[in-house]
């Protein structure tokens, strides 16, 4: 693993340590949104597919998921390679909707994260464990969580990559699907048309 590698991994594994805030638990079928919260729906991608049918055995035929750090503004710094506490974290499956309970306000996603097992130690006091390649992504998204709200889509955010590092990001807009997946969700309260929409925005 590279040393920026390194440092990310230590900053995102201090979130669950509890050094910092913990990943907030996606929402599932049949489940309410909590008082005060909004349900946030959307769905990332990473292109090209990094993960292939053998990668995803030997992580033991876990589905890749992402691990997404958020910050309320753009006070702290968040760059590769440098250490950060998010205020937030998410994990959500990779190229699946996702239902996350958050407060109103503004966030950024400043960095996401993917680890793939390459292989295992073969020697010394590490043999057996699984040896990691890791993507990341630093950049500036902002999206709205508006206070009057029930439910909001953010859009698919589309990680472009070169195979460690993101080279382009883009959202794109599949409100129609995502009113579909709403409704077979069957949460309490919430009805397809209550969902806005209020694309992300790519800052930097």
């Amino acid at each position: 693993m590279s040393k920026k590698a390194f440092f990310a991994l230590i900053a995102m594994i201090g979130i669950a340590a509890g050094c910092g805030p913990s990943f907030t638990p996606a929402l599932q079928k049949g489940e309410a949104v909590q008082s005060g919260m909004v349900l946030v729906m959307g769905k990332i991608v990473i292109d090209p597919v990094w993960f292939t049918k053998k990668d995803i055995e030997q992580q033991g035929g876990e589905i890749p998921n992402i691990r997404i750090g958020m910050t309320y503004d753009l006070s702290k710094e968040a760059t590769e390679g440098k250490l950060y506490y998010p205020d937030e974290g998410v994990n959500p499956i990779l190229s699946e909707f996702f239902y996350y309970p958050l407060s109103p306000g503004n966030r950024y996603i400043r960095s996401g994260m993917v680890f793939k097992v390459k292989g295992h130690h073969m020697v010394g006091v590490a043999k057996g464990q699984a040896v990691y390649d890791v993507l990341n992504f630093f950049r500036n998204i902002r999206f709205e969580v508006p206070p009057n709200a029930k439910a909001v889509y953010i859009g698919t955010i589309v990680y472009k990559h070169d195979g460690k590092h993101a080279t382009a990001i883009l959202v794109r807009d599949e409100y129609s699907e995502a009113v579909q997946e709403l409704e077979k969700m069957k949460m309490p309260g919430i009805r397809a048309g209550d969902l806005k929409k209020r694309l992300a925005v790519v800052v930097k």
